[in-house]
Formats: structure tokens, sequence, C-alpha cells
């Protein structure tokens, strides 16, 4: 799964703008978190059709750049980051980013990006979703 984070300034309309483009060419946003910085805002999303995304978002003005993630699915309960947290320690692997993507049915999609996520997805196999990104 590949995340795209947008960078934009920080004023009213930016969401909607992004929406709205990505609606019109049949884009469909299935996750995104919106985080303020100062004068600078940036949109972390994921969406169905990730070339033509990044395609409107650069004609749109935006700088917008990709990372690869891993899909993991566990348990919805104390402790089960904290589990995750250690296995990737353990491998040396930094965490950089983790983003509940979905709760539901006593558990949780987690999106996550590490400084090596060849070696995390060796060491999350049994809670990996789908293939690794190559």
């Amino acid at each position: 799964m590949k995340l795209l984070h947008v960078l934009a300034p920080n004023q009213p309309g930016v969401l909607a703008r992004i929406a709205e483009a990505l609606a019109a060419a049949g884009v469909n946003i299935e996750d995104f978190d919106v985080e303020s910085h100062g004068a600078e805002g940036i949109l972390s999303l994921t969406v169905d059709k990730y070339d033509e995304a990044l395609h409107i978002l650069r004609d749109l003005g935006y700088r917008a750049v990709t990372q690869d993630t891993l899909l993991i699915r566990i348990e919805d309960k104390p402790g089960a980051l904290a589990k995750i947290a250690v296995v990737l320690k353990d491998a040396g692997c930094d965490l950089r980013s983790m983003h509940i993507v979905r709760r539901a049915d006593q558990f949780s999609i987690v999106s996550l990006v590490t400084s090596d996520n060849a070696a995390a997805a060796a060491v999350l196999r049994d809670v990996l979703i789908g293939e690794p990104p190559v």
C-alpha cells in the first residue's frame, strides 16, 4: 500500500479543494489524516487510484510525496500495539509512522512505515496483510 503525503498551506478550503478534485476524477479516499504545523499542513491519505491521485495533486500545485507502507491486522486490545513496537525494536527497525486505519470486530488494521520495511515485513509476517512493497 502506498501512503500519499500532501504538503499544503494551512488555510481554509485546502482539504475541500483536494477532495473535490479527487472525487471529480473518480478517486476514492480510503483513509486520511490531517496535521497542522504552523503555516503548513500535512494531509496523509490512501486512495484507490494511487497514480491518478498523485498526478491530480501535482497538477493542483501541491507537493505530494509517497511512502510504501505495511498493513497489519492485530487484536484490538491493550498491549497489542506495544507488542508490535517491541518486535520492531528488537529487529532494529525504527518506526517512522503508525496509523490505525480501521477498527472492527475486535481487530485493528494498522498502517506503518519503518526504516526497513523488508525487515519489518519479515518479523511481522504473522500479522501482515497482503504482500510487502518491493
